[in-house]
């Protein structure tokens, strides 16, 4: 008989999935700094914007993984992006929405609704019960 895996707690879920989107953004930009100053990348924004978006959906299938819950992933995007809200008030203390302030947030919820559409495809891995 084979033994059941305990079931971790949602939380625990969400909190790995956050985390996970703050490391790939964070090593993320430390590595576009470096190919910036080495001159192999051009100055420009798209490149932080992509970045911002695969971190947030990184994270949101590893929440939807470790959950269970479709949603989870738009969710981690929503605290990916309350997470850069918070980052972005604390350092600089106004944040200017017409610049790339809100292009990064909406960056970010894509990518939690990209993988929340990815779950609901069924490309997580993970089969739904059936009663």
């Amino acid at each position: 008989m084979a033994k059941k895996r305990k079931q971790a707690a949602v939380w625990q879920g969400f909190l790995w999935g956050g985390l996970l989107s703050l490391g790939v953004y964070l090593l993320g930009l430390l590595l576009l700094a470096l190919l910036l100053v080495r001159g192999t990348l051009s100055e420009g924004f798209p490149a932080v914007a992509v970045l911002c978006t695969a971190a947030a959906m990184g994270g949101g299938l590893l929440a939807v993984w470790r959950t269970g819950w479709g949603v989870g992933g738009l969710l981690t995007g929503a605290a990916f992006a309350g997470v850069l809200i918070l980052g972005g008030l604390l350092f600089w203390e106004k944040l200017t929405w017409t610049g790339s302030g809100g292009i990064l947030l909406l960056c970010a919820l894509g990518g939690g609704f990209l993988a929340t559409l990815a779950s609901l495809a069924g490309l997580t891995g993970r089969r739904r019960r059936r009663k």
